[in-house]
């Protein structure tokens, strides 16, 4: 069966931001105002939560999360620490945007590590700072004296610009809102960077045709569990070191915004509110022993193409959270008077069950009419599996296509 958690995104986005953002320059650390309520807390020995904001690279098992999250239980042994995953693959932070309160803010942490420099590579200066700013400026209306910590991952498309001496233009944005937030940053790539430049590790090869020879990613995007998110963990363990005695323990200054139009008031809303019509039905199984279940609210479900969702809102985007799988489908979306969206919710890689989101962007600035129901339309899921060689070993397993939603955000 197909879940998809349906939202929308309901931003303020204006795709006139000024161009003329520059490279940072690279550097592993830049502390900024430190991380001294976290600091003043742990060593205090109290109860400290750690939330992990970001993709598929912090979401791994036994990788940097787990590693330095094991690390700050041994270095810091009288405190109680408890960690918050909110890590979600394929995700960028406009997504972190929307759903940082259920997914982070609720469990009020004491420090949040923020990762999306991979997952937003290929998007813009401005739409990135949006979206940072955004996460940075809840966080702080929710409590102000919960300390931020952005971290820089790489992928092989951004290599260049790391051998440069320069932030690739996702971790640049990012550091733009860093120094006017003043949010320290780890570049954990950096070390990972030198190795590869150094010829002393290989960025992406197969670790089985490489015998004695340090490999970083198999994909050149997923670090090894055992090279790169080891490098990874060591950086934050060297850094954290000399963050221990920067800063002043406070109320963190929540300052004019850097940008009007950043994502602060995004949210995520239950399904209950939106008006749907009577044939959908409250669904637990999609998600039932799913790793990503505890990210997901109760989900409702239909494959009955006569079936609708409508919804009003304001904005110049709409999207929707989904896992997609093998009985995912095809989705139309009518807005306004524009003509039907028919959106493919089946990839090539839907052999296995996964989250997943989309945008539609460029909608005129203003108040909007979706309505949104499955599409009769039938893929070629067997053509479309082939991209990646795969095939349809079980086709009852592929006949499905259940329409699966549980949020909206606004």
């Amino acid at each position: 069966m197909r879940a998809i958690i349906l939202f929308l995104l309901l931003t303020q986005l204006h795709h006139s931001f000024a161009q003329s953002d520059t490279l940072a320059n690279a550097q592993e650390l830049s502390p900024r105002g430190g991380l001294p309520n976290f600091f003043a807390k742990i060593q205090k020995g109290k109860t400290v939560k750690v939330a992990y904001l970001g993709g598929s690279i912090t979401r791994a098992d036994h990788g940097w999360r787990e590693q330095s999250f094991q690390w700050l239980k041994k270095e810091f042994p009288q405190a109680q620490l408890s960690e918050i995953m909110a890590a979600i693959g394929g995700t960028g932070s406009d997504f972190g945007a929307y759903r940082l309160q259920p997914h982070v803010l609720q469990h009020q942490p004491d420090l949040v590590f923020v990762e999306f420099a991979v997952n937003d590579n290929g998007k813009s200066a401005p739409e990135v700072k949006a979206a940072m700013e955004g996460i940075v400026r809840q966080i702080w209306r929710k409590n102000r004296r919960t300390d931020i910590c952005f971290v820089y991952t790489f992928s092989r498309p951004q290599l260049e610009f790391y051998q440069r001496g320069k932030f690739p233009v996702s971790a640049s944005a990012m550091e733009a809102v860093a120094d006017y937030y003043q949010i320290p940053s780890i570049a954990m790539a950096l070390p990972a960077v030198q190795l590869i430049t150094e010829g002393k590790m290989l960025l992406q090869a197969k670790v089985s045709e490489n015998p004695g020879q340090l490999v970083f990613s198999e994909d050149g995007v997923h670090p090894l569990v055992e090279t790169g998110h080891k490098i990874y963990a060591e950086a934050i363990q060297r850094q954290f070191k000399v963050l221990q005695s920067i800063g002043n323990p406070g109320a963190h200054a929540l300052t004019t915004a850097l940008l009007p139009q950043n994502l602060e008031k995004a949210r995520m809303l239950a399904l209950d509110q939106v008006k749907k019509s009577a044939g959908w039905r409250l669904t637990d199984s999609v998600v039932l022993r799913k790793p990503f279940a505890d990210l997901m609210p109760p989900v409702y479900s239909t494959a009955d193409t006569a079936q609708f969702l409508t919804l009003r809102f304001k904005g110049s985007s709409l999207g929707w959270l989904d896992v997609m799988g093998p009985s995912s489908g095809q989705i139309v979306v009518w807005i306004d008077d524009d003509a039907p969206r028919y959106l493919n919710r089946f990839d090539e890689y839907c052999t296995y069950y996964r989250m997943s989101y989309s945008l539609i962007n460029g909608l005129s600035e203003g108040k909007h009419r979706a309505i949104i129901k499955v599409s009769p339309n039938e893929l070629d899921k067997a053509a479309i599996l082939q991209k990646r060689n795969n095939k349809i070993n079980n086709p009852q397993l592929y006949a499905g296509r259940a329409f699966y939603w549980g949020f909206l955000v606004k």
